[in-house]
């Protein structure tokens, strides 16, 4: 038990982590284009909602919750590891649900675009998890890097 839950917070940490980079609100919102609508304070507010999201506030205490529920009962290591898993999957789609909510409320379109390629690409990774130790990994996907940085552009 202290293997699974030590995995599912080490796992919650580096999403965290990875997923956020350095999202601190500087005041400063992107300058318009001329030519184009100012989606400035919409950026602002989505990018304050995601932040919020990617704070992993609850994600650690979700993550823990159901992974202590979902090993109730399991008497081997292998229900274990398997119910730890399939626990975690759950609660990290459920994350990227949240983010992809954020992406909707975005009116740049390009903001939109970037932050729903991370829910997306997070929602892949997690698909691929067979492990706990899987989890420790997620976030080191290129798609997932890549969707971040475009994020950070724009919310940094």
């Amino acid at each position: 038990m202290r293997r699974a839950l030590a995995a599912v917070l080490l796992g919650g940490a580096l999403l965290v982590t990875a997923a956020c980079g350095s999202t601190t609100d500087t005041g400063a919102a992107p300058s318009p284009s001329a030519a184009g609508p100012d989606y400035s304070a919409n950026t602002k507010q989505v990018c304050g909602a995601l932040e919020e999201v990617l704070s992993g506030k609850t994600l650690e205490a979700e993550t823990t919750k159901a992974v202590t529920d979902a090993v109730k009962g399991k008497t081997t290591e292998a229900q274990i590891d398997k119910a730890t898993v399939e626990a975690m999957k759950k609660v990290f789609t459920k994350w990227a649900d949240g983010i992809a909510a954020e992406a909707a409320k975005a009116e740049d379109p390009q903001v939109k675009q970037d932050i729903q390629a991370f829910a997306t690409a997070l929602k892949a990774e997690v698909k691929k998890m067979r492990t706990i130790d899987d989890a420790d990994t997620v976030m080191d996907g290129a798609q997932i890097e890549a969707a971040g940085a475009k994020i950070d552009k724009h919310c940094a």
